[in-house]
């Protein structure tokens, strides 16, 4: 490490830690801290869901398990609704802790807080069909993107019953009478919350807002996938990274991405020519963001898992990272943006914007100067990050080369920023009530 590093570090390490020992960061930190399990088992899950039992998938693909296995059809309902009842329920969880720490800071009933921030995000989220009847819940809201609005909802919930609830007791054993009179004392902020959640619920509902906001961003996507410019290429990746590490879906998101006309067009050009060297679309989110920009996943979480392991000597660091492995090799970031956490942390904001943009610019170049073909050909689904480029080049060398290399570029990028994130941890920790999460 250089001195001007050192010096560098030595000065942000006491404005970052006076950061995370305010309120607001505590029950952002401690709620990601809640929600990291279940990150963790839906990853896992979606991860043999996608590449074991989807006959398309990764490792269904290599070794050919529709032809062989017993009952291979069948296998992936259980992992379907494992996946479905942890990554896209979290949020209920994440507004259930929001607003259970806020109000235990403030000596109110933080039971009953979070309990009444779940239920007001599920009110919330709730759907109404035509014959008023059987409804079913909206998932960008209550899944995995709907993180951001949890914590808004339950932080709203934590204010309401700082400011209409009496402060409670810590009791270890409380009797039926003092749970009797804590409930009776929570009762407006709770009665608060619920009516302004249908209220919200029936305007999102009958004013169609939340329909006409997804055709919206649906639209958006669409034109951001269709799109070839290189340098709106840029903006819509740079536009995604800041999405992503704020909770929120962002046009290049993985999971949402179809086949669009772009490569469609590219995938036809190579088979018709037998060569990708002159594809009319050579820059898109295609061949440069997936490709090249989301080793581990949004943000290229797998060079900070490599940087820990090299550089770091924190005991919870290297916890995460191990249990982060498997998922990260498959593109999954989920547990490493919960555990460390990364998702609301302004010390990786820079690296996990800079890390993707930087690999894109030298695949861009490396595209234009024809030492290697733009990725057209298919891709199994769950491919490890560093194999997209080779085998959507359809067994490019150079593109696999080029991939490793930026793997590394990464890795020297988010190695600096895991360093201060480490000197604040052990600042914090010799602080008075430092905690010992990043």
């Amino acid at each position: 490490m250089g001195i001007s590093q050192q010096q560098l570090i030595q000065r942000l390490v006491p404005r970052l830690v006076r950061f995370r020992q305010t309120n607001f960061y505590r029950i952002i930190q401690r709620t990601l801290m809640l929600i990291f399990p279940f990150i963790l088992i839906g990853t896992f899950s979606q991860i043999i869901q996608l590449t074991v039992l989807t006959k398309s998938g990764f490792i269904a693909s290599i070794f050919h398990l529709s032809k062989w296995v017993p009952y291979y059809r069948y296998l992936h309902y259980p992992f379907d609704s494992l996946t479905t009842l942890t990554l896209n329920g979290v949020a209920v969880v994440a507004a259930f802790g929001a607003a259970k720490y806020h109000a235990k800071l403030h000596q109110r009933d933080d039971q009953l807080a979070g309990l009444t921030a779940a239920i007001a995000l599920l009110i919330i989220a709730y759907q109404y069909t035509n014959q008023n009847q059987v409804g079913l819940f909206n998932t960008l809201l209550i899944g995995t993107n709907g993180l951001t609005g949890a914590l808004l909802v339950g932080g709203l919930t934590g204010l309401c019953f700082k400011w209409f609830s009496k402060p409670v007791p810590e009791q270890a054993s409380p009797h039926t009478a003092d749970i009797l009179t804590r409930t009776f004392g929570s009762l407006l902020p709770m009665a608060l919350i619920l009516v302004l959640a249908v209220g919200l619920s029936l305007a999102l509902n009958w004013l169609m807002i939340l329909t006409y906001s997804m055709d919206s961003w649906s639209a958006f996507q669409k034109y951001a996938m269709t799109s070839h410019s290189l340098w709106m290429t840029f903006a819509l990746a740079a536009l995604t990274l800041l999405l992503e590490i704020l909770g929120l879906a962002g046009p290049y998101q993985e999971r949402l991405v179809t086949n669009s006309s772009t490569m469609t067009a590219n995938l036809n050009y190579a088979l018709t020519h037998h060569s990708a060297y002159h594809v009319p679309y050579p820059y898109t989110a295609n061949t440069l963001y997936h490709a090249f920009g989301t080793f581990g996943g949004t943000g290229m979480l797998l060079a900070l898992l490599i940087a820990i392991y090299i550089g770091s000597d924190n005991h919870n660091y290297h916890v995460v990272a191990r249990w982060s492995l498997l998922p990260s090799l498959f593109n999954s970031n989920g547990p490493l943006l919960t555990g460390l956490p990364v998702l609301y942390n302004p010390i990786y904001l820079i690296p996990f914007i800079l890390a993707p943009l930087v690999n894109m610019g030298t695949a861009a170049i490396a595209i234009a100067l024809h030492w290697i073909p733009p990725v057209v050909y298919p891709v199994p689904i769950g491919t490890p990050g560093p194999l997209i480029a080779f085998i959507g080049t359809n067994g490019n060398v150079v593109a696999l080369g080029l991939g490793l290399i930026n793997l590394a570029l990464s890795v020297a990028i988010y190695l600096p920023f895991m360093r201060l994130a480490e000197a604040i941890v052990r600042a914090a920790q010799q602080s008075v009530g430092g905690d010992s999460n990043a």
